[in-house]
């Protein structure tokens, strides 16, 4: 399997059929689609590929599948997320099994509160595994894991290679575990997408978004790496209003980018089993108005 290599690792949404049961033929076009398109990466299954309502076998079968029609063209890192030591543990077989890049977990919310049991979870978690780990430090509203905490974990853990830094704020935190640990620890970001260029500019090695709009993220990252930031940050700029709508919550973030891969012509279906997020006629009239937007963007760059 390739090696992590910085850019764009996007999380594979998890596409189901009208009754509700994994959709193989779209997660296919997905994954196509995003290699077609420029990205450096996978990430699954994550919170975006609605992970908390997928079954154990599920999650075989999808990363085997993502394994088996990526074939090693980029790297992937399986998510193996869950809030016991031993959820964790039944997935790095798999990990190994379809020679993973990494696998990453992430810190169970639970453990926040208790600091002094992080050691022991990531330490009992990656004896199963010689495969690198990634840390997600995910705390929706807060500060996350601390650089005490952080480097506790590196001092630990052999296999610890890099964090998924997903907290409030992000930016500082990225400097600040950059200049901790240095060029060699793989740092990247998800939730906080809207900060894309900072995050760049704070030399973070990899954003961590979803899948459906890698044909717009994939020539802003390139203008980047060119040394065109004007550029790049003019076209991310025209991406603002799609992304300040989905920040909002992760559902409605989970339904406008399912209803977006449907118009794409990538899913059938925009069936999610996520439950909390209600479309109406207000929230479905902006997205319907963002995805035309989308549309519009991503037809410029195909000019």
């Amino acid at each position: 399997m390739p090696a992590l290599t910085p850019g764009i690792i996007s999380v594979l949404q998890t596409p189901f059929d009208a009754n509700s049961r994994f959709d193989a033929e779209s997660m296919r076009r997905l994954v196509e689609d995003a290699i077609a398109a420029g990205v450096n990466g996978f990430l699954v299954p994550a919170v975006a590929s609605e992970v908390a309502y997928l079954s154990k076998e599920e999650r075989f079968e999808i990363v085997r599948l993502v394994a088996l029609v990526t074939a090693n063209r980029v790297p992937i890192i399986v998510g193996a997320s869950a809030n016991e030591v031993a959820e964790c543990q039944q997935y790095a077989p798999l990990a190994k099994e379809i020679d993973a890049a990494a696998w990453l977990i992430a810190v169970p919310a639970k453990l926040y509160p208790q600091p002094d049991q992080l050691v022991p979870f990531f330490t009992e978690v990656a004896s199963a595994t010689e495969t690198p780990l990634i840390i997600q430090d995910l705390e929706w509203s807060g500060p996350g894991l601390t650089l005490d905490q952080i480097t506790e974990l590196k001092e630990s853990l052999p296999t610890l290679i890099g964090i998924k830094i997903e907290t409030v704020p992000a930016g500082p935190k990225y400097t600040l575990v950059r200049e901790q640990f240095g060029e060699d620890f793989f740092i990247s970001g998800g939730w906080a997408v809207p900060q894309w260029i900072e995050a760049l500019d704070r030399g973070v090695d990899a954003m961590i978004p979803e899948s459906a709009m890698i044909p717009i993220y994939a020539p802003i990252l390139r203008d980047y790496q060119t040394g065109n930031r004007d550029q790049a940050l003019s076209q991310f700029r025209k991406m603002l209003p799609i992304l300040t709508f989905t920040n909002q919550e992760i559902g409605l973030s989970i339904a406008f980018f399912k209803r977006l891969l449907v118009r794409r012509g990538i899913f059938r279906e925009e069936t999610r089993r996520q439950p909390g997020f209600t479309w109406d006629e207000y929230n479905s009239r902006i997205a319907e108005e963002l995805i035309e937007l989308y549309l519009e963007l991503e037809a410029e760059v195909n000019l």
